[in-house]
Protein backbone atom coordinates (compact mmCIF):
# COMPACT_ATOMS: atom_id res chain seq x y z
CA UNK A 1 0.00 0.00 0.00
CA UNK A 2 1.54 3.45 -0.68
CA UNK A 3 1.68 6.10 1.34
CA UNK A 4 -1.63 8.06 -0.44
CA UNK A 5 -3.68 4.91 -0.45
CA UNK A 6 -2.56 4.84 3.05
CA UNK A 7 -3.52 8.55 3.91
CA UNK A 8 -6.90 7.91 2.24
CA UNK A 9 -7.82 4.91 4.20
CA UNK A 10 -6.93 6.60 7.17
CA UNK A 11 -9.32 9.25 6.42
CA UNK A 12 -12.67 6.98 5.48
CA UNK A 13 -12.21 5.28 8.70
CA UNK A 14 -12.86 8.39 10.11
CA UNK A 15 -16.24 8.26 9.06
CA UNK A 16 -19.80 6.46 9.60
CA UNK A 17 -22.02 6.02 6.29
CA UNK A 18 -25.33 6.17 5.58
CA UNK A 19 -26.92 5.54 2.18
CA UNK A 20 -30.51 6.98 1.46
CA UNK A 21 -32.47 5.46 -1.53
CA UNK A 22 -35.06 6.66 -3.44
CA UNK A 23 -37.91 4.26 -3.58
CA UNK A 24 -40.50 6.74 -5.44
CA UNK A 25 -42.47 5.33 -8.61
CA UNK A 26 -40.38 7.50 -10.95
CA UNK A 27 -37.17 4.96 -9.73
CA UNK A 28 -39.21 2.76 -12.17
CA UNK A 29 -38.11 4.95 -15.00
CA UNK A 30 -35.22 4.27 -17.54
CA UNK A 31 -31.95 6.00 -16.19
CA UNK A 32 -31.78 7.28 -20.18
CA UNK A 33 -34.94 7.27 -22.66
CA UNK A 34 -34.51 4.35 -24.62
CA UNK A 35 -32.19 2.02 -22.60
CA UNK A 36 -33.21 -0.72 -20.40
CA UNK A 37 -31.39 -0.24 -17.51
CA UNK A 38 -34.23 1.45 -15.15
CA UNK A 39 -33.06 4.09 -11.94
CA UNK A 40 -33.95 1.19 -9.50
CA UNK A 41 -31.59 -1.40 -11.10
CA UNK A 42 -29.26 1.24 -11.43
CA UNK A 43 -29.17 2.71 -7.75
CA UNK A 44 -28.97 -1.16 -6.39
CA UNK A 45 -26.02 -1.83 -8.36
CA UNK A 46 -24.55 1.81 -6.81
CA UNK A 47 -25.12 1.01 -3.13
CA UNK A 48 -24.15 -2.38 -3.38
CA UNK A 49 -20.68 -1.48 -4.49
CA UNK A 50 -20.65 1.75 -2.28
CA UNK A 51 -21.24 -0.91 0.68
CA UNK A 52 -18.82 -4.02 -0.10
CA UNK A 53 -15.96 -0.86 -1.45
CA UNK A 54 -16.47 0.33 2.48
CA UNK A 55 -16.66 -2.31 4.28
CA UNK A 56 -13.34 -2.46 5.14
CA UNK A 57 -13.80 1.13 6.99
CA UNK A 58 -16.79 0.43 8.11
CA UNK A 59 -16.84 -3.24 9.81
CA UNK A 60 -20.12 -3.26 11.14
CA UNK A 61 -22.00 -2.49 7.81
CA UNK A 62 -23.84 0.77 6.76
CA UNK A 63 -26.65 2.06 7.32
CA UNK A 64 -29.37 2.23 4.77
CA UNK A 65 -32.38 4.63 5.00
CA UNK A 66 -35.34 3.91 2.02
CA UNK A 67 -37.84 6.77 1.57
CA UNK A 68 -41.07 6.48 -1.19
CA UNK A 69 -44.36 5.20 -1.43
CA UNK A 70 -46.66 4.21 1.01
CA UNK A 71 -43.84 2.63 3.21
CA UNK A 72 -42.75 6.01 3.44
CA UNK A 73 -39.48 5.88 5.58
CA UNK A 74 -37.59 2.62 7.04
CA UNK A 75 -34.05 2.29 8.02
CA UNK A 76 -31.50 -0.56 7.96
CA UNK A 77 -29.02 -0.86 10.05
CA UNK A 78 -25.67 -2.68 10.10
CA UNK A 79 -26.19 -3.76 5.81
CA UNK A 80 -23.66 -5.49 4.75
CA UNK A 81 -22.89 -5.73 0.58
CA UNK A 82 -24.50 -9.24 1.00
CA UNK A 83 -27.56 -7.94 2.56
CA UNK A 84 -28.30 -4.89 0.01
CA UNK A 85 -30.14 -7.27 -1.90
CA UNK A 86 -32.57 -8.25 1.15
CA UNK A 87 -33.07 -4.07 1.42
CA UNK A 88 -33.83 -3.61 -1.75
CA UNK A 89 -36.37 -6.64 -1.65
CA UNK A 90 -38.67 -4.67 0.81
CA UNK A 91 -39.52 -2.26 -1.82
CA UNK A 92 -40.57 -1.11 -5.40
CA UNK A 93 -40.45 1.94 -7.29
CA UNK A 94 -43.75 4.07 -5.99
CA UNK A 95 -45.23 6.74 -4.47
CA UNK A 96 -43.58 10.37 -3.92
CA UNK A 97 -40.43 11.84 -2.51
CA UNK A 98 -40.30 12.45 1.32
CA UNK A 99 -36.54 13.27 0.97
CA UNK A 100 -36.96 16.06 4.39
CA UNK A 101 -37.86 12.91 5.74
CA UNK A 102 -35.64 10.28 4.76
CA UNK A 103 -32.66 12.49 5.52
CA UNK A 104 -33.67 13.24 9.38
CA UNK A 105 -33.83 9.66 9.82
CA UNK A 106 -30.24 9.26 8.42
CA UNK A 107 -29.12 12.19 10.72
CA UNK A 108 -30.42 10.75 13.60
CA UNK A 109 -28.60 6.94 12.72
CA UNK A 110 -25.35 9.35 11.84
CA UNK A 111 -25.84 10.52 15.29
CA UNK A 112 -24.75 6.79 16.92
CA UNK A 113 -20.97 7.26 17.35
CA UNK A 114 -18.47 9.70 17.88
CA UNK A 115 -17.14 9.75 14.33
CA UNK A 116 -17.59 11.89 11.30
CA UNK A 117 -20.76 11.30 9.09
CA UNK A 118 -20.93 10.61 5.35
CA UNK A 119 -24.43 10.06 4.27
CA UNK A 120 -25.04 9.51 0.23
CA UNK A 121 -28.70 9.91 -0.92
CA UNK A 122 -29.50 8.31 -4.58
CA UNK A 123 -32.18 10.43 -5.91
CA UNK A 124 -34.24 11.10 -9.20
CA UNK A 125 -36.68 13.72 -8.94
CA UNK A 126 -37.77 16.65 -7.03
CA UNK A 127 -38.77 15.65 -3.25
CA UNK A 128 -42.74 16.16 -1.98
CA UNK A 129 -41.20 19.66 0.15
CA UNK A 130 -38.13 21.20 -1.03
CA UNK A 131 -37.94 23.89 1.75
CA UNK A 132 -37.96 20.95 4.51
CA UNK A 133 -35.01 19.23 2.74
CA UNK A 134 -33.12 22.42 2.67
CA UNK A 135 -33.70 23.16 6.12
CA UNK A 136 -33.15 19.60 7.77
CA UNK A 137 -29.83 20.25 5.90
CA UNK A 138 -29.34 23.78 7.04
CA UNK A 139 -30.33 22.91 10.44
CA UNK A 140 -27.78 20.23 10.27
CA UNK A 141 -24.91 22.39 9.30
CA UNK A 142 -25.02 24.97 11.69
CA UNK A 143 -24.93 22.44 14.43
CA UNK A 144 -21.75 20.88 13.80
CA UNK A 145 -18.41 22.52 15.25
CA UNK A 146 -16.16 21.45 12.01
CA UNK A 147 -16.31 21.64 8.20
CA UNK A 148 -16.16 17.88 7.70
CA UNK A 149 -18.32 16.71 10.88
CA UNK A 150 -20.64 15.85 8.42
CA UNK A 151 -20.82 15.56 4.49
CA UNK A 152 -23.86 14.82 2.53
CA UNK A 153 -23.47 13.45 -0.74
CA UNK A 154 -26.38 13.78 -3.14
CA UNK A 155 -26.03 10.75 -6.82
CA UNK A 156 -28.78 12.00 -9.46
CA UNK A 157 -30.26 8.90 -11.10
CA UNK A 158 -31.19 10.01 -14.61
CA UNK A 159 -31.75 13.39 -15.84
CA UNK A 160 -35.09 15.35 -14.62
CA UNK A 161 -33.77 18.66 -15.35
CA UNK A 162 -35.79 20.14 -12.30
CA UNK A 163 -34.04 17.46 -10.08
CA UNK A 164 -30.85 18.34 -11.34
CA UNK A 165 -31.66 22.30 -10.73
CA UNK A 166 -32.73 21.43 -6.85
CA UNK A 167 -29.67 19.34 -6.27
CA UNK A 168 -27.06 22.13 -7.73
CA UNK A 169 -28.84 24.81 -5.13
CA UNK A 170 -28.02 22.40 -2.53
CA UNK A 171 -24.87 22.45 -3.29
CA UNK A 172 -24.26 26.00 -4.59
CA UNK A 173 -26.67 28.02 -2.85
CA UNK A 174 -27.87 26.66 0.44
CA UNK A 175 -28.24 30.44 2.38
CA UNK A 176 -28.18 30.38 6.06
CA UNK A 177 -25.81 27.31 6.10
CA UNK A 178 -22.72 27.97 8.20
CA UNK A 179 -21.08 24.94 6.60
CA UNK A 180 -21.04 23.85 3.09
CA UNK A 181 -21.78 20.28 3.74
CA UNK A 182 -23.65 19.49 0.53
CA UNK A 183 -21.72 17.80 -2.84
CA UNK A 184 -23.97 16.99 -5.72
CA UNK A 185 -23.16 14.73 -8.40
CA UNK A 186 -24.69 12.70 -11.25
CA UNK A 187 -24.69 9.19 -11.71
CA UNK A 188 -22.04 9.61 -14.83
CA UNK A 189 -20.30 11.81 -13.05
CA UNK A 190 -20.02 9.45 -9.70
CA UNK A 191 -18.71 6.56 -12.11
CA UNK A 192 -16.03 8.60 -13.28
CA UNK A 193 -14.01 7.54 -9.87
CA UNK A 194 -11.92 5.12 -9.64
CA UNK A 195 -13.00 4.01 -6.52
CA UNK A 196 -15.61 5.01 -3.89
CA UNK A 197 -13.08 6.01 -1.73
CA UNK A 198 -12.12 8.61 -4.21
CA UNK A 199 -15.54 9.82 -4.63
CA UNK A 200 -16.08 10.13 -1.06
CA UNK A 201 -13.01 12.16 -0.50
CA UNK A 202 -13.99 14.42 -3.56
CA UNK A 203 -17.20 15.13 -1.90
CA UNK A 204 -15.62 15.41 1.54
CA UNK A 205 -12.36 18.15 0.33
CA UNK A 206 -15.50 19.72 -1.94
Amino acid sequence: MNQATATADAKLSEYDFVVCIDTSGSMGDPVKAGQPRTRWEAVQESATSFARDLEKFDADGIDVVMFGGAQGVTSHQGVTAEKVREVFATRSPRGSTPLAEALTAALALAGKSDKKDFVIVFTDGVPDDKAAAARVIREASNKQLTDDALTILFVQIGDDVSASAYLKSLDDDLVGAKFDIVDAKTLAEAEQFATTGELVLAAIND
